[in-house]
């Protein structure tokens, strides 16, 4: 038993004796590897990045959502906006058109409507601080167009908290519209078709009145139909619209120019005032009496030579049927198609073509 116990102290003193000896070992390698590591100036130190911080980062975000949101929530308070587009647009081009902001902040949805002359005619939505598209509005062009137009520009901002902001600017743009040699070229054919040799009206001077053909209408129909005469002037007789339409010019073709414009009266239906190109053959101051009608009419300007005597046709330009003796307007009507065949005139309008249209003028019936 003696033996046992002392074998069993020897065994632990070996176990005890092996293990330091491992331990000095290690710790002598490990200051070894130390020493070698150290000793090795030219070697590069890889470094060893610190641990993030978590609380840093979420801080910085939320400062820099806080910012954004700030922004956000000012929209346009600062912002000012003008239209950019030309003073003076040249005829036959469309219309460019843009914005330009001051002192805006980006990143903002905006809607931008456009008007033009008051109309609403475009909406879309932009992102402030990025590239906006031109606005090409279409123009189109006649004769009688408008000489500008007012354009505006509107942007629509709705903060975050419900907010809206709107600011605007407008301008107005001068139009050049084509010269006059454009317009007759266009025109011409649209004239030409549109001038009928029939009454169109509801027999009532108010509506001769309120019709007629525009005086460039008149000027171009005449022109283009290539008419001449042997005087200073030409008149064209529209049954239409009851006008007798007094030209002046060289009397040669395409340069007439419209004169005077009488309201009258042209032959009805089995009487009407004959269709043709004529001229004035002759005139009187006298006129011509019906005594067994009670009237007269005065002055009397004779037309379509042709068909009539010497003296000239029983077709004419006059008055108003007058009372034979005082001479008072005893039928007034006017307007519509009326008489036997004559053009029924004011009395003053029919003294102005005795006075100033000489013999020989052309008369276009039509």
């Amino acid at each position: 038993m003696q033996k046992q116990n002392t074998f069993i102290f020897l065994t632990n003193k070996i176990t005890i004796f092996a293990v330091l000896v491992v331990l000095v070992f290690i710790s002598s390698f490990s200051t070894d590897y130390t020493l070698n590591y150290t000793a090795n100036e030219n070697e590069v130190k890889i470094p060893v990045p610190e641990a993030p911080d978590d609380d840093a980062q979420l801080r910085e975000s939320e400062e820099n959502q806080a910012r954004l949101d700030a922004i956000k929530e000012t929209g346009l308070t600062f912002t000012t906006i003008e239209v950019i587009a030309p003073e003076v647009l040249p005829a036959g081009e469309p219309l460019h058109i843009n914005i330009a902001l001051t002192d805006n902040e980006d990143d903002l949805d905006c809607l931008l409507t456009w008007y033009v002359n008051d109309e609403m005619v475009k909406e879309e939505w932009i992102i402030t601080g990025t590239k906006i598209p031109d606005f090409i509005h279409p123009i189109t062009y006649s004769r009688l167009m408008e000489e500008s137009i007012d354009v505006k520009a509107t942007l629509e901002y709705t903060t975050p908290s419900g907010s809206i902001h709107i600011i605007e600017a407008e301008k107005t743009i001068t139009i050049e519209n084509y010269d006059i040699s454009h317009w007759k070229t266009v025109e011409k054919s649209r004239v030409l078709n549109m001038v009928e040799s029939k009454y169109s009206g509801d027999f009532t001077l108010e509506w001769a009145i309120n019709n007629d053909f525009d005086d460039f209408d008149k000027e171009l129909y005449v022109n283009a139909k290539g008419y001449t005469s042997e005087t200073e002037y030409l008149i064209w007789v529209n049954r239409d619209y009851q006008r007798v339409n007094v030209f002046i010019g060289t009397g040669q073709a395409n340069e007439w120019e419209l004169h005077e414009v009488f309201i009258v009266g042209t032959g009805l239906w089995v009487n009407t005032t004959p269709r043709g190109v004529t001229t004035i053959p002759s005139r009187t101051t006298e006129g011509w009496a019906f005594p067994e009608d009670g009237f007269r009419v005065e002055p009397v300007v004779r037309f379509f030579p042709e068909q009539s005597s010497p003296q000239g046709s029983s077709y004419a330009f006059h008055s108003r049927p007058l009372d034979i003796r005082t001479r008072e307007v005893v039928d007034e009507r006017i307007g519509f198609p009326v008489s036997s065949g004559c053009i029924r005139m004011y009395c003053e309008d029919a003294w102005w073509i005795y006075h100033n249209v000489p013999n020989h003028t052309t008369v276009v019936v039509y």
